[in-house]
């Protein structure tokens, strides 16, 4: 089981790796043009990979947190304080993984209503979004806790994209701009989530950062990713205001 943890972890860093940069090419591509289609897509396939392998990896952890992370079983430590250490970490990334999942689908699945009303309602879409608002619930018990402002930040993130996306679901029919909305809304949503795992493991280890920063690593993300998600729709508005319109 080592083996297969350590071969999903270089999985899940490599494609994690590729899909930041692959990121911008949608992102700064002409709307709607195949460049932006295309790469959207391999992101999406991308993505897809990282939280799956998230989410398998933090279930592993859950299970059996001491097997896996030994090597936080420092001489003299308590092995049950360790654990529980271990499990509320793991708690915390499958649910990064699981919001990145809800996010890349919540964003994709929206483009298909024109042609299927119901592709947002499929059981196995809403059956993730229950369990990102449950997870996500938890995880906001958890870091009262334990006294983790980390947690709660992203638990409420999780909470309100669960929520956001239910009601989106289950609300009136949308117009052409509420479904683009919910389209970039959830692919930067995404992002968010693979770049504040990035900062997880580069603010921890490569950048060797404190506590303080270790934490403004981690909510950065989220700040510049809620920041760039409102200047990207007011501009996608004023671009479609400018349009002239039809007689």
């Amino acid at each position: 089981m080592l083996y297969l943890h350590q071969f999903l972890l270089v999985a899940h860093i490599i494609a994690g790796s590729i899909a930041l940069a692959l990121f911008w090419v949608p992102m700064l591509a002409k709307k709607g043009s195949p460049l932006h289609r295309q790469s959207g897509r391999y992101y999406a396939y991308l993505l897809y990979g990282v939280s799956l392998s998230g989410v398998l990896m933090s279930a592993m952890v859950l299970v059996a947190p001491l097997y896996f992370k030994a090597k936080y079983l420092s001489e003299g430590a308590d092995p049950a304080v360790v654990a529980d250490n271990v499990r509320a970490m793991a708690t915390f990334l499958g649910v990064l993984s699981l919001l990145s999942w809800a996010s890349i689908r919540q964003g994709m699945l929206v483009l298909q209503l024109r042609h299927n009303a119901a592709v947002l309602k499929s059981p196995l879409h809403l059956c993730t979004l229950g369990l990102l608002l449950g997870s996500g619930l938890y995880l906001l018990w958890l870091g009262q806790n334990k006294a983790q402002p980390l947690y709660l930040v992203f638990a409420i993130v999780a909470v309100l994209n669960a929520v956001g996306s239910l009601r989106f679901i289950f609300g009136a029919e949308p117009c052409r701009n509420a479904i683009l909305r919910q389209h970039i809304g959830n692919m930067l949503g995404s992002a968010i989530a693979i770049y504040t795992a990035f900062a997880a493991f580069g603010g921890r280890g490569l950048l060797q950062l404190g506590t303080t920063g270790q934490f403004i690593s981690w909510v950065a993300p989220s700040v510049i990713g809620i920041a760039v998600t409102l200047w990207y729709n007011r501009g996608y508005q004023l671009q479609r205001s400018s349009l002239p319109q039809a007689r």
